[in-house]
């Protein structure tokens, strides 16, 4: 983790899929291009590279410094272009690729791989001059201060160009200084955004390094690439076809991919315009971009896709950022990032908007060409707020607070100054915190009340400590998370009790920098001191949250043994906790009767280890049932048990071997009288007839002590009742002796003898196509046929209807009036019979004891 780290560790930046070079498949590239993986390479026709290389194709007059991983120093397409560098992390050695990625050999080749050559595939540049200078090692890991050596070293040894494809998360005094003297001796630096989906990282966060973003073939941001107000440009960063170390080629991926591409592109215009400054380099990319968004600059493309071409054959202009002359047409000023214009006589004023993301401070520093003194005025239009003037000149520097929000700036021309060129830099530092100033434990702030707290806070200057303190009433669970709002702060947390040891969370990562800590209390007060790991100031907000969670209270303790059970009354709920390893508790309930018991438990705090014993006050010895996994078959939702038990008093006995005292178990006991053996006649219309059935062996409930007379009766269950009640009643039914005729039927079936016996006496028919469906549901007329024809009533047409919804004409109305007449089958109220429902199987059961005499 990076906090284990005396400096902040920087992360190179890459995703690679690795190909093997193949000289049976060589194809000719451009006409006047010889490298046969050039076609490979899509990159370049991305951004125009071919159409730029009319009259420049390298430049061998400056020197190219890659901090990175190393250099394949013996890869026959890059030696011809390499210089002597430096290994910084191991100064004894020379600055060899040894990497497990060969990242900084792909760079370099993305950058200037020899052109025209007939070896493998080229660089923006054909011909260069690069200087490896080794600041990773070859995990691609390395520190800030390390990166700020590698820049001064570049300066130090004739740099024009430093390219810096990786990233740091945090900043630091060393690399700024390394970055701005970079600036001052007109180095250029160009870095890679970040691939982390966040801010951008640094050293690409200054506003003087070219921060460079990454796009896929279709020239759509790639979705890792960082964005923000700190981003300049674009180019590929997907597939990129490269040199691979040991001699090889393979494709790259990131933000790593795309950043030497802009390093190329500002050596040639070097080469073209030997005298340029960094900043003329810049504003010149900047102004020849192809818009890939909004016009213009934007926070997710910066001012779009490097557009080489366009670069080579533009002259660069002082004030491309025309026109800005009113509010309505401001441009975007971003944070963190550089601008240059002009006023004069025909253009005296410019508008820009700044988009403050934070409260805070937003500084300017100016670099005005007249020899006024204060040749410019500055107009800030902060909402809620009068508009506010300043006049500028040449190197001074203004900060303005603002609160999060948009800023409109005038920039005006003094009376009677002549025209002029002016550079403005813009950096944002964010304010204190409202909780400031909490810096020790004196002043540590009291957090509100409450079991949630939730409060936003801040880094806002060096070695920043903000003190907290909370108050736990009683003994309880206390979870603390620390989350920042971007990648760019590293937090970390100490809390201790007031008069104690403090002690030190860090975890999280650079994909998830979040901290969290869970801790026992008892009560008093704590204190929680928050701060950045770098101990540098962070442009972000951090949430802190605290949830306290008091031990919860087990109302039914003492209830350690049997003899101190708590009763349960059917249907209600229990809750209790198991505090330790040693907690039993036992519960107590009474069957009155033979009954169904369902014992569940709807809520279990743990994943495992609780178990659950049912013991009968006859017999405490032995548990008359027994079940481990309760946590489990909670989180199912089942039911822990269910079985029938007779009258007689219980215990059940609860434990766990994973303690939980924040939370409560739930318990319940469900008691269901049983009549006949079934728990769900008990107070239904037809239990008699159904009990009295059941005794007789006439009907049959499942497994589960159900009888279920509400639901449809099918016709194998049909079949079954009704063979079962001739039998019972005296009748002779004969054995199965006709073969069988439907295909739906298997000699398995568990109703095969009563569907065919049914069959054979002529009472049940099958259907057309061969089937006799057993497990259809009867409706009342055919339940109502079919028993007329058992009993081998006379059926004939009457010329009315005992019923309102039965015709007289219905094909069962001669068997519902027969059954009907005798007394054997009724209809509903208000005279009706709804012959199409489905017959029930209550219904079935009355019907059969009434038509059997049973």
């Amino acid at each position: 983790m990076r906090k284990h780290m005396k400096s902040v560790c920087i992360i190179t930046i890459f995703g690679m899929f690795f190909s093997t070079f193949d000289y049976q498949n060589v194809v000719q590239a451009a006409n006047y291009l010889n490298d046969p993986y050039y076609l490979k390479q899509q990159h370049l026709k991305q951004i125009k590279a071919e159409m730029a290389w009319d009259k420049y194709t390298g430049n061998t007059a400056i020197t190219i410094a890659v901090l990175d991983t190393g250099i394949d120093t013996d890869h026959p397409d890059l030696k011809g272009n390499l210089v002597p560098g430096y290994n910084l992390v191991n100064p004894n050695k020379t600055p060899e690729d040894d990497s497990t990625n060969g990242h900084g050999t792909q760079v370099a080749g993305i950058l200037a791989a020899k052109g025209n050559n007939a070896i493998g595939g080229t660089g923006v540049l054909w011909n260069a001059k690069i200087m490896p200078i080794k600041i990773l090692d070859r995990e691609g890991r390395g520190t800030v201060d390390l990166l700020a050596k590698g820049i001064n070293t570049a300066i130090d040894h004739g740099a024009k160009i430093i390219v810096t494809s990786l990233s740091s998360i945090s900043t630091s005094s060393a690399l700024e200084n390394a970055v701005d003297r970079a600036e001052a001796n007109g180095v250029i630096i160009v870095s890679a955004a970040g691939n982390e989906a966040n801010r951008v990282t640094f050293p690409a966060a200054y506003p003087t390094v070219i921060a460079v973003g990454a796009v896929q073939a279709n020239n759509k941001p790639l979705y890792q690439s960082n964005i923000g107000p700190e981003l300049n440009i674009m180019a590929p960063g997907w597939n990129v076809y490269t040199t691979a170390k040991g001699g090889g080629y393979s494709s790259m991926s990131g933000t790593s991919a795309a950043a030497p591409q802009v390093a190329g592109a500002a050596a040639l215009i070097l080469a073209k315009y030997p005298a340029m400054t960094p900043l003329d380099v810049r504003q010149l990319l900047y102004q020849t971009a192809t818009d890939l968004d909004t016009e213009g600059w934007d926070r997710k493309t910066g001012y779009g896709l490097l557009n080489l071409s366009t670069a080579m054959k533009s002259k660069p202009s002082l004030d491309f950022l025309e026109p800005n002359n009113t509010m309505a047409t401001a441009k975007p000023f971003p944070i963190e990032s550089q601008i240059r214009a002009q006023l004069g006589n025909n253009d005296t004023v410019d508008w820009y908007y700044v988009d403050v993301p934070y409260a805070g401070k937003v500084t300017f520093t100016s670099l005005i060409t007249s020899r006024i003194s204060t040749p410019m005025a500055a107009t800030f239009y902060v909402e809620d707020r009068q508009p506010v003037t300043y006049y500028l000149g040449n190197g001074d520097t203004l900060s303005i607070p603002s609160k999060a929000g948009r800023v409109y700036i005038k920039l005006e021309r003094s009376g009677g100054v002549e025209s002029f060129t002016y550079t403005l830099t813009s950096s944002f530092a964010i304010g204190p915190d409202r909780y400031e100033p909490n810096e020790n434990q004196t002043q540590a702030r009291p957090l509100p009340p409450g079991n949630h707290v939730s409060i936003i806070g801040n880094y806002d200057k060096p070695s920043d400590r903000d003190w907290f303190s909370f108050y736990a009433r009683d003994y309880g669970r206390l979870e603390v998370e620390l989350t920042p709002d971007n990648e760019r702060m590293d937090p970390a947390l100490n809390i201790g009790k007031e008069g104690s040891q403090m002690y030190e969370y860090i975890g999280g990562d650079r994909d998830n920098p979040g901290v969290k800590a869970t801790l026992d209390v008892s009560p008093g007060k704590y204190f929680i001191r928050t701060y950045d790991y770098s101990g540098s100031p962070v442009n972000g907000e951090y949430s802190l949250t605290l949830d306290y969670t008091p031990v919860r209270k087990d109302t039914n303790e003492p209830n350690d043994t049997y003899r101190q059970a708590t009763k349960l009354g059917s249907g209600s709920l229990m809750t209790g906790t198991l505090a330790t390893k040693n907690d039993y508790d036992w519960f107590q309930f009474t069957v009155d009767y033979e009954s169904y018991v369902t014992i569940k438990a709807p809520n279990i705090p743990v994943q495992s280890g609780v178990s659950l014993d049912l013991y009968n006050a006859n017999n405490m010895n032995f548990a008359q049932f027994s079940e481990t996994d309760v946590a489990q078959l909670a989180d199912q939702g089942k039911s822990i048990m269910s079985l029938k038990l007779n009258p007689g008093t219980y215990y059940i006995r609860l434990h766990s071997y994973v303690p939980f005292q924040y939370d409560a178990y739930r318990l319940t006991v469900t008691k269901e009288r049983m009549v006949a053996g079934y728990r769900d006649i008990t107070t239904h219309w037809a239990r008699a007839d159904i009990a009295r059935l059941s005794l007789k062996q006439v009907v049959n409930g499942f497994p589960d002590y159900t009888f279920r007379p509400n639901a449809a009766v099918t016709r194998a269950q049909f079949a079954t009742m009704l063979i079962q009640a001739m039998k019972k009643s005296g009748l002779t039914v004969p054995t199965v002796y006709r073969s069988n005729p439907y295909s739906d039927l298997t000699h398995s079936h568990w109703a095969y003898q009563s569907l065919m016996q049914a069959y054979q006496l002529g009472i049940m028919q099958g259907y057309a196509n061969g089937t006799i469906q057993p497990n259809k549901s009867l409706t009342r007329a055919e339940m109502a046929q079919m028993v007329a024809r058992a009993k081998g009533y006379y059926l004939y047409q009457h010329s009315y209807s005992s019923y309102r919804d039965v015709s007289s004409s219905n094909w069962a109305s001669p068997a519902i009036e027969a059954l009907s007449l005798r007394g054997v089958i009724n209809g509903y109220s208000g005279n009706f019979f709804k012959p199409g429902a489905y017959a029930s199987r209550a219904e079935m059961v009355v019907l059969l004891g009434k038509a059997y005499d049973l």
